[in-house]
């Protein structure tokens, strides 16, 4: 596992190269759902969650970050009893623009890549 520091969790490091930085997904993330990811998200007054770019692990693994564009839709579905917030978000990757879906488990506070749309 290549990292920056000499800490045992690379998704800790805030300082991540440029280099290893990139607006991308590999093909192998649109598959693997629940891919557990690192949000920056602000708080409106009134509660809400807005996410601004997630980071995640890729195969090799360098942390890679995915900036937002925008967030199309959001709203909280009730899956197996677990409150989540859903997000479908839209970003340039690849060259291209991309919607996928991101979630966000209220109970245990994680969020995760659930699935590339397109």
């Amino acid at each position: 596992m290549k990292q920056t520091s000499g800490e045992n969790d690379p998704m800790r490091d805030m300082a991540v190269e440029e280099s290893v930085c990139g607006r991308y997904l590999p093909e192998g993330a649109a598959v693997n759902r629940n891919l557990p990811i690192q949000v920056a998200a602000l708080c409106d007054t009134t509660g809400s969650l807005h996410p601004l770019w997630f980071r995640y692990m890729d195969a090799d693994g360098w942390v890679r970050k995915v900036e937002i564009d925008s967030v199309l839709s959001g709203k909280t579905i009730h899956y197996a009893g677990i409150r989540i917030e859903q997000y479908i978000c839209a970003s340039l990757i690849g060259g291209r623009k991309r919607t996928y879906e991101l979630r966000y488990s209220v109970e245990s506070h994680r969020w995760y890549f659930f699935r590339m749309k397109d």
